[in-house]
């Protein structure tokens, strides 16, 4: 008897072992990838016929405890849209998350947007710049598309532009109530005495904003509040 007991104890061992090791099943990546497929064509919406999706990454096969799976996809959050876009799916059993998975796609979307009609220079107006509808991919844009050319009105280009590229935001600026170099009407108050003359803006300010001014026939600029569009009074 003595001489069977070691293996009697190995095999009440891994009897143990056996018992006490819960059963496990193979949710495919095939099956995480469609989840995550699903929830973006969702987000797609209206944007679905013109959306291009490629999935660029993707996840192993998962094991996961025995029991009922259920995939749920996160929303998708961020710039929206934009050229590459991950998907977290958790694995849910019995209804307890056991395994978050992340797919990757490649994404385009064919959507009608306002583009340059021709090279400008920068510091345009908005209001002369010209512009016309072309489909394009809007996902690869860096900046917020302009919707209508009139949401730029007191804006002007902060920068050249190239024909058949998109407007976006970040192209404009508003333009200030005082340009740099811009010639502007001074007024200067001393006592009840008020004193209107010319001067030349050192820098751009918008109304409130303190700027040098360089008063006509004068050596060094005086400091001044922009008060108007043009028009800047001294400040003592």
């Amino acid at each position: 008897m003595r001489r069977f007991l070691p293996f009697l104890l190995l095999a009440v061992a891994a009897f143990g072992a056996d018992a006490s090791t819960p059963a496990m099943q193979r949710v495919p990546a095939d099956t995480v990838t469609s989840a995550a497929q699903h929830a973006l064509e969702a987000r797609l919406g209206a944007d679905t016929p013109g959306a291009a999706l490629n999935v660029i990454g993707v996840p192993e096969d998962i094991e996961a405890p025995a029991g009922k799976v259920t995939l749920k996809a996160h929303p998708v959050n961020g710039r929206w849209p934009r050229p590459r876009v991950g998907v977290a799916v958790d694995v849910c059993v019995n209804e307890r998350v056991v395994r978050t998975a992340t797919v990757w796609f490649a994404l385009s979307v064919s959507r009608p947007a306002l583009v340059y009609a021709a090279d400008t220079v920068a510091g345009t107006p908005a209001k002369n710049v010209r512009l016309e509808l072309h489909d394009t991919d809007v996902a690869a844009l860096q900046g917020d598309a302009i919707a209508q050319p009139e949401d730029m009105d007191g804006y002007r280009l902060r920068h050249a532009v190239l024909a058949e590229t998109v407007a976006v935001r970040g192209d404009f600026e508003r333009i200030p109530e005082v340009d740099r170099q811009e010639h502007v009407d001074v007024l200067a108050t001393v006592g009840s005495v008020s004193l209107r003359t010319r001067g030349v803006a050192g820098k751009q300010g918008a109304s409130g904003e303190v700027i040098p001014v360089l008063v006509d026939g004068a050596d060094s600029p005086v400091l001044a509040r922009v008060i108007d569009k043009g028009a800047v009074e001294v400040v003592h």
